[in-house]
């Protein structure tokens, strides 16, 4: 069988925990291994998450899919939502309202530092000059457009192609 202390270590410790220097992300990074990665996953039925009460915002149950393709694999993903509920990671369905109102405070902070300030004098550069400044860097460290046809033309080259 599977050692599952393996598992969990290999995972929660060695691939995310070890990234992470602050020890409650390593801390939740193994908690969740242990809660997850077990023989009782494989049972049929089995679901990682199961959504509790009336709240319809949390969604379906997150279940380990039965594919035979590559492209069922990839269906089953594209149709896992966008956002997860707080309640798939155990936490309270309040816990979204905290974090859209610390996103939408942030999003108006940051409008509001780059908005111009009253100068009092022609001397150093404006707002408005620091952040077109700050754009054209920026733009000029993308890489450039890909054609697409290109690039999987390529790809088929070096074999990689899913059909």
């Amino acid at each position: 069988g599977v050692n599952w202390s393996t598992v969990q270590y290999m995972i929660g410790e060695v691939q995310y925990g070890a990234e992470s220097l602050m020890t409650w992300i390593r801390d939740s990074s193994k908690t969740f291994c242990k809660v997850w990665f077990r023989e009782e996953m494989f049972v049929p039925g089995f679901q990682f998450f199961t959504p509790t009460g009336n709240n319809t915002d949390a969604g379906k149950p997150y279940t380990i899919p039965q594919c035979k393709t590559v492209q069922q694999y990839l269906d089953f993903i594209e149709k896992l939502p966008p956002v997860d509920s707080p309640e798939v990671f155990g936490l309270h369905p309040n816990a979204n309202i905290t974090y859209q109102s610390k996103t939408a405070r942030d999003i108006l902070d940051t409008i509001l530092n780059i908005q111009p300030k009253e100068s009092s004098g022609g001397l150093g550069e404006t707002r408005e000059s620091t952040v077109s400044r700050m754009a054209d860097d920026m733009l000029s460290k993308l890489p450039d457009d890909y054609i697409p046809h290109q690039v999987k033309e390529r790809i088929n080259e070096m074999g990689l192609s899913r059909r």
